[in-house]
């Protein structure tokens, strides 16, 4: 988060929706899965004015695997429509690329917190992360 004054850039993870039988890459199980919308905002009093780079993903519930999905699919899923996720809309996200609190491999394992994949030493416990 960015923050002068008034005013500021932030990023923001919201979940969707749930969505039923999804054809996993990962795990290729037919499971559930959570939609998640990330984006940047500027915002002006703690009010948004504009956002960017908003990206869709998906988590599979089974093996917890991490998806992106094209924009255009995942806005029409936010809108209500009822749209098909295929095997082939589901894009591999590497681990260190995606900043989302449920990303694999991020937890601490002495305090179980949600840290940064690229730390070495949890900022809540103090823990060395990595060998």
């Amino acid at each position: 988060m960015f923050f002068i004054g008034i005013f500021g850039i932030q990023n923001k993870e919201k979940e969707i929706k749930y969505l039923n039988n999804i054809s996993c890459n990962s795990c290729n199980s037919e499971s559930g899965a959570k939609l998640i919308k990330s984006y940047n905002f500027f915002h002006f009093f703690f009010i948004p004015l504009f956002k960017w780079n908003e990206k869709y993903y998906v988590i599979c519930s089974n093996c917890s695997g991490i998806f992106e999905i094209p924009q255009e699919k995942g806005k029409r899923i936010e809108n209500g429509e009822d749209v098909e996720i295929t095997y082939w809309d589901l894009k591999t996200v590497e681990t260190g690329h995606y900043n989302y609190g449920y990303t694999a491999g991020s937890k601490c394992s002495h305090c179980g917190r949600t840290v940064e994949p690229h730390f070495e030493y949890c900022p809540y416990c103090g823990a060395r992360l990595r060998n």
